[in-house]
């Protein structure tokens, strides 16, 4: 640091400015989960935080969000990281999460 060794490096690369459109999509997929959680339960509710915060994360890179058809990959994928997360922690580590069905599957 003190002989500069820093002024060589390329600079970082992105916008000079934050993406506000972006971070609003995935501060409303946190907010969604956190309001719908004890309603349609947490796989369901993660699953619709992931398909927002990918589709913010998809237009900070200037990507389009899909259509239909992204929407449901996203649904899909977030789907199938939620549902053994809920399984991980409610029937391997006892703990209790909302869930819709009350059986300890969904």
């Amino acid at each position: 640091a003190r002989s500069g060794g820093w002024r060589e490096t390329e600079p970082a690369p992105g916008a000079a400015r934050g993406d506000w459109t972006s971070l609003a999509w995935v501060v409303a997929g946190v907010v969604a989960n956190a309001a719908l959680i004890t309603t349609i339960g947490f796989i369901l509710a993660c699953t619709v935080c992931f398909m927002l915060a990918v589709r913010g994360l998809r237009a900070a890179e200037g990507k389009g969000h899909g259509g239909a058809k992204g929407l449901a990959m996203d649904f899909i994928t977030g789907f199938l990281i939620a549902a053994p997360a809920f399984w991980l922690f409610t029937l391997v580590l006892g703990l209790n999460l909302p869930n819709v069905t009350g059986t300890g599957w969904l």
